[in-house]
This record gives C-alpha cells, sequence and structure tokens, in this order.
C-alpha cells in the first residue's frame, strides 16, 4: 500500500492535495498482497511495476527485534531494555531496582505533559503502541486533518475512536503490526479477533459514542499493571 502511503503524504515525496473517491479507487488497483509474490529466489514479482510496498508497521518492530538479537547472541546480555519511538524489547530485570522493567503507556489525552495512561512490568517480551495523535497532517487549504493509519480495504485514512492501541507480544514486530492493524479496525472486530490469539496482550483506550475517554484491556494485560 505503499502507493497510498504516498499520496496521503505519509511517505518521502510530496503528497496529493486532497484525494477524492475516484482518485483513491485509481490507486487501489496497486494495493492488496493478492498483487505481489514471493518467489522461490526470495525475489518479489509484482502484477503492476507501479505497486509499492511500505513497510512502516513492522520497520521498526522488527529493528528493534535484531538489536535484541545482538545483544543476546553475539554479547550475551542477559538483562535490558530496547527501546526505540515507543516500541520495545525487554528481558530480565532492570538490575538496579531488581524487578522486570517498568513501562510507562503514554496517555493520548494529556500529551502536554507526557502522562502516562498505565504503568507495567515488563519482562521476556515486546510492547509496541499505535496512535494518531502525534502523526498526523493537516490540509492548509481546507484545514482538514489526515492521520497517518490508513484503511488498506477503503484506501482513506481512519479518522476512528480509537485513540491508541498496545500490544505486548512475543517479539516486536508482531506487536508492531498489530498495534497498527488495531488502529485500523473496530473495537469491536478487534475484540473478537483477541479472543482467537492466545499470545497477545492489548490496551486500548478509545472515545465511545458520547466523546468520553474509555479503556478497554485483555486479562492479560491487566496482570502486567503496576498496582
Amino acid at each position: 500500500m505503499g502507493v497510498l502511503v504516498k499520496a496521503w503524504g505519509f511517505g518521502p515525496e510530496n503528497p496529493i492535495n486532497q484525494l477524492d473517491s475516484v482518485q483513491v479507487d485509481s490507486l487501489m488497483q496497486y494495493v492488496g498482497w493478492s498483487k505481489v509474490q514471493l518467489k522461490s529466489d526470495f525475489t518479489i514479482a509484482k502484477t503492476d511495476p507501479n505497486i509499492r510496498f511500505d513497510f512502516n508497521a513492522i520497520a521498526k518492530g522488527y529493528a528493534i527485534d535484531r538489536l535484541a538479537q545482538m545483544l543476546d547472541y553475539s554479547f550475551g546480555v542477559d538483562n535490558y531494555l530496547v527501546e526505540v519511538g515507543g516500541e520495545m524489547v525487554a528481558k530480565g530485570i532492570n538490575v538496579i531496582t531488581e524487578k522486570p522493567w517498568t513501562i510507562g503507556i503514554d496517555d493520548p489525552t494529556n500529551l502536554e505533559s507526557r502522562g502516562s495512561a498505565a504503568l507495567i512490568r515488563l519482562k521476556d517480551g515486546a510492547l509496541a503502541s499505535s496512535g494518531n495523535y502525534r502523526k498526523f497532517r493537516v490540509d492548509e487549504a481546507t484545514g482538514e486533518k489526515y492521520v497517518h493509519t490508513i484503511n488498506a480495504k477503503t484506501g482513506f485514512t481512519k479518522n476512528s475512536s480509537i485513540l491508541s492501541a498496545t500490544v505486548v507480544a512475543n517479539n516486536c514486530m508482531e506487536a508492531d503490526a498489530y498495534a497498527t492493524a488495531f488502529m485500523a479496525m473496530d473495537l469491536e472486530d478487534t475484540q473478537n479477533l483477541l479472543k482467537q490469539i492466545n499470545d497477545l496482550e492489548t490496551f486500548i483506550i478509545y472515545l465511545d459514542e458520547q466523546g468520553n475517554t474509555q479503556r478497554f484491556m485483555t486479562p492479560g494485560f491487566e496482570k502486567l499493571l503496576v498496582q
């Protein structure tokens, strides 16, 4: 979906100023896994040369996983916390406190003071958060806000009631991918999906129909909370 990322202004090139349904529809022919294939020689075959990949949803998480593997296998580090821009991998304990690592989850409704919506203990796991409260652009002509989460099914940016999604998983690339997906999905769909997945713990901050801030978390995530 790299063509959509570029068109909405979240790629390296200049964006199209305003997209209508006709323009989005014309770009959707270049979107979708069904249009690409990984060949046996590890090269990529595309149905059209205009198809572009965008790895923003997993790249940071993957990079952090690689850093963690370097600490594991190249240096033999038993206790560490690797964090880049809110995504992280934790192993062992904080040797100063002799406790699992304490992680603060950003509160999207309190950005000025950088307050935490929750504190959790993380040991031998990975965490990633996604949200539309920092990464967005505003059309100078119309004043309309465009968030960086793009729904691959519709081609449009996803202005939803979900403010942030935090996922704890076995590796950071997986946590990063699901956190992004949960920003694009409706809360009910996310809740139904989580019933089918055993190794994900999730914390979602959202607005209800009255505009009040609400929280949803899986039982496993609740067990990680610092009391």
